[in-house]
C-alpha cells in the first residue's frame, strides 16, 4: 500500500540573489512594476516562469489592448492610462506591430503583434536595468513577523533562495501572497470569471471581416448554434492583427461538463481546460470558415501557449476595491490608478455580461489595494489585486494592470527609504512621481 505522504529532508538552499526589489510574474503588471522600480534607482529582480515575458500578452496571445482608453463620444476618446503603458505602446509602433485604437460600439481595443512584443519587452526591460530570470517558478515564501524574508524559487538549476527588501506579486494568481499566509477571495460563492484559449487565424480577408461588428459576428454564430454546433460562447473578440490577413480571436469558454469555470489554481482542472480550449478551437475555426463572411479560407495559425485566465485568488489588502465604487466611479483622493473599463463578467452561459461605465467616466484605484493586509514588504498588482469579485471584472485588463504595476513599482522602490514598510510611502509624493512620470490620476479631454 502506497504512503500518503512522503518526507522531504531539510536541505540548505543557495541564496540566488538578494535584490531591494523582486517582482514575481512578467504579465503587464510585472513589466510594468519592475521598469518602474528600477527606473527610480532600485536594483530589481523580475522572475517569469515562461520562457517570454508578456504574460497574457505574449504566452496567451492576447491580440489587443484594453481599458487604455474611455469613450467620450461617438467619436472621441478619452486615455486613462498613460505612463509606461505610453512607452510600450511607442515601442511597438517603431517596430510597426500596433494598430490605432479601434472601437467595437463602446469597447475600445488596440491591436498588437503578439511575437513581435516578446523582443519589445525584452528591450524595454534591459532598457529599464531591470535584471530578468526566465523559466523560473516560484514555490514557496519564508516570513517572519510581518516581513517576507525570502522567495524559493525553482528552475533547470534547481532550488534557490532569493532575499529582497520588497515584494511585487504580479504572478496573476497571488502565489507569492497565498504562500505567505495572506488571507484571499476565490471567486464568489465559488463561482469564478471563465477563462479562455485564445487563437489567431491566418488567410483572413482582412476588408471583409474588418467591417463586421460585434452584433453581426455574434448573429453569425448563432445561426451555428441553431444549425447544431455545441458553441459555449457567441459574444466574440475579434482584432484584425498589424500582420495583414492575421485576425486574433477571443472567443472560447472553458467550464466543465456541469456548466461551471475551472479552478485554474487545480493541476488537474487546468489541464482539463489546456484540452478543452484547443477542441474549441478547432470547433470555432470550423464555424468562422462556414459563417463569418472574412473567414471563408481561415486557419488556424497560432493557439496561446497557456490558457487565459482572467480570475484566480484575489487577495486581501489595506483596501478593497468594491462593485459599488466602480458602479459610482468613485475618486478616492488616495488613488494611485484609474479605469473606465466596463464590468465585463464572463459567466455561465453563451453571452458576456458588460456593464458600462457612463462616457468619460471613470473611477480610482486606491493605494491600499495594493497593500497585502497583514505585510509590511508585499505588494500585490494586477488581477490578483485586492477587489470585490464583481469590481475585478472592471479592472483586470491589460491597461488598469499596466497602471497598477507602474504604481507598485514605485512605492515598493520608494518604501526602501521608509525600513521597506509599503505603508510608511508618502502617498502624495508617490501620485506626484508616477504623475511627473506620466502616468494618469485624473484622465481630462484635451
Amino acid at each position: 500500500m502506497r504512503p500518503a505522504t512522503v518526507h522531504e529532508p531539510a536541505r540548505d538552499v543557495p541564496v540566488l540573489a538578494a535584490p531591494d526589489v523582486l517582482v514575481v510574474g512578467a504579465g503587464p503588471a510585472g513589466i510594468a512594476a519592475a521598469c518602474a522600480a528600477a527606473r527610480a534607482g532600485a536594483a530589481t529582480l523580475l522572475v517569469e516562469s515562461q520562457g517570454c515575458l508578456g504574460g497574457t500578452l505574449t504566452t496567451v496571445s492576447l491580440g489587443g489592448l484594453c481599458g487604455i482608453h474611455a469613450v467620450l463620444d461617438e467619436q472621441r476618446l478619452l486615455r486613462v492610462i498613460g505612463g509606461l503603458s505610453i512607452e510600450l505602446e511607442d515601442r511597438l509602433r517603431h517596430v510597426d506591430a500596433i494598430h490605432p485604437p479601434r472601437r467595437h460600439g463602446r469597447i475600445v481595443g488596440v491591436p498588437y503583434d503578439s511575437v513581435r512584443l516578446k523582443g519589445v519587452l525584452d528591450e524595454m526591460t534591459q532598457s529599464h536595468g531591470v535584471q530578468v530570470l526566465l523559466h523560473t517558478q516560484a514555490v514557496a515564501v519564508s516570513t517572519e513577523g510581518r516581513r517576507v524574508t525570502a522567495v524559493l524559487v525553482e528552475n533547470k538549476g534547481g532550488r534557490g533562495a532569493l532575499l529582497p527588501r520588497v515584494i511585487v506579486d504580479c504572478s496573476g494568481d497571488g502565489d507569492v501572497a497565498a504562500r505567505a499566509g495572506a488571507a484571499f477571495d476565490l471567486g464568489r460563492d465559488g463561482e469564478l470569471q471563465f477563462g479562455s484559449t485564445m487563437f489567431r487565424l491566418g488567410h483572413v480577408d482582412g476588408v471583409r471581416a474588418g467591417q463586421l461588428t460585434r452584433a453581426e459576428i455574434r448573429d453569425c454564430l448563432q445561426r451555428a448554434v441553431a444549425d447544431g454546433y455545441a458553441l459555449p460562447r457567441t459574444a466574440t473578440g475579434v482584432h484584425l492583427n498589424p500582420i495583414e490577413g492575421v485576425a486574433h480571436l477571443n472567443v472560447t469558454k472553458l467550464g466543465r461538463p456541469d456548466g461551471s469555470a475551472f479552478n485554474l489554481l487545480d493541476a488537474a482542472e487546468l489541464s482539463a481546460a489546456e484540452q478543452e480550449g484547443r477542441r474549441q478551437v478547432r470547433l470555432y475555426e470550423t464555424v468562422f470558415r462556414k459563417y463569418v463572411p472574412g473567414f471563408e479560407k481561415a486557419r488556424v495559425i497560432d493557439i496561446g501557449a497557456r490558457v487565459g485566465v482572467r480570475e484566480t485568488r484575489l487577495i486581501h489588502g489595506d483596501a478593497v476595491l468594491t462593485l459599488a465604487q466602480v458602479q459610482a466611479c468613485a475618486k478616492p483622493a488616495d488613488r494611485i490608478a484609474c479605469s473606465s473599463w466596463p464590468l465585463e463578467n464572463h459567466g455561465r452561459g453563451r453571452d458576456t455580461s458588460w456593464e458600462f461605465l457612463p462616457d468619460g467616466q471613470w473611477y480610482g484605484v486606491p493605494w491600499g489595494c495594493l497593500v497585502v493586509k497583514g505585510f509590511d514588504n508585499l505588494l500585490v498588482a494586477g488581477r490578483n489585486l485586492s477587489a470585490e469579485h464583481a469590481a475585478q471584472a472592471s479592472v483586470r485588463v491589460a491597461g488598469p494592470c499596466m497602471a497598477l504595476g507602474e504604481a507598485a513599482g514605485m512605492g515598493a522602490a520608494a518604501s526602501l527609504a521608509h525600513g521597506d514598510d509599503a505603508r510608511a510611502v508618502p502617498l502624495p509624493a508617490l501620485q506626484r512621481s508616477l504623475e511627473q512620470h506620466g502616468a494618469i490620476l485624473a484622465p481630462t479631454a484635451g
